[in-house]
């Protein structure tokens, strides 16, 4: 994969510090010509899953590219700095703690994995509280050049690499109990469930379900669009990522109703 134009950058650093253009700048002293693409530096703080599942549901619309993700709350500990090739030959570099696991998933899962190391691809110091600078970004950087994975580091077993399970839906028809799995700056509700499988309930777009959290529970429209109910009005659509959703159009309905990922809800078609 010599002459990688693209790297794809996804981190919990945000933007008032210096920690982004810092490693672009890396980046660029290694292999000047590669372009940058920021995915998002916005992940919440130490937020692994987040992290995982924004990577994720990007990495089908990213072009070829290296892809870079740094969410290392364990950052300096007993968590491996990784690079992975996938089956489809794309190559992820990141910390070993699930941060890679889902996209690498969604790319054809992991085929071969190395330990990065101190070298002549690495910065010459590495500060064990910014890997992401001193190892991760060089280690892109080269990757994007044409080095090979191999010379990065030592082999690492795939199947020891870290990787999170998501808890698949349970289905008791006309109800299906799903996990929230992120909420965006919109207050967006994503839940780990497809439109097929929400639609083995018998609910199908014009449906009323019943949506409970908790002790709580709404009467709420399947829709395919916000436009589709009032402003302030709760709705359940696909959103752009295949996924079912949870929402308010035009509010927030992740802080509103204190939702978080982890949280279990139950939809049932009653219309």
């Amino acid at each position: 994969m010599a002459g990688i134009k693209f790297i794809t950058f996804l981190s919990d650093f945000g933007l008032a510090d210096d920690f982004v253009g810092t490693c672009h700048g890396v980046i660029k002293k290694i292999v000047p010509e590669v372009q940058i693409i920021d995915i998002t530096h916005g992940v919440r703080r130490h937020d692994i899953l987040q992290g995982a599942v924004i990577l994720a549901n990007s990495a089908p619309y990213l072009p070829e590219s290296i892809i870079l993700a740094v969410v290392d709350p364990g950052v300096g500990g007993h968590r491996k700095p990784v690079a992975i090739r996938t089956a489809g030959g794309r190559l992820l570099v990141g910390p070993d703690n699930g941060l890679l696991s889902l996209a690498a998933a969604a790319l054809g899962g992991p085929e071969t994995a190395v330990e990065l190391s101190c070298s002549i691809y690495s910065l010459p110091e590495v500060c064990k509280t910014f890997e992401g600078r001193d190892l991760f970004s060089p280690a892109a950087a080269h990757l994007a050049s044409g080095v090979p994975l191999e010379k990065l580091g030592a082999p690492v077993p795939v199947p020891e690499l870290e990787r999170f399970e998501l808890p698949e839906p349970v289905l008791e028809p006309p109800a299906v109990t799903a996990t929230v799995i992120y909420t965006d700056r919109f207050g967006n509700v994503q839940l780990n469930l497809s439109r097929e499988q929400l639609e083995r309930t018998g609910a199908t777009i014009g449906s009323i379900l019943e949506v409970q959290l908790g002790d709580e529970k709404w009467k709420v429209p399947f829709r395919q669009s916000f436009a589709d109910v009032e402003p302030e009005d709760l709705l359940v659509y696909e959103d752009s990522y295949h996924k079912i959703s949870f929402s308010v159009n035009q509010g927030n309905a992740a802080r509103v109703f204190q939702i978080i990922p982890g949280n279990l809800m139950l939809l049932r078609a009653i219309v």
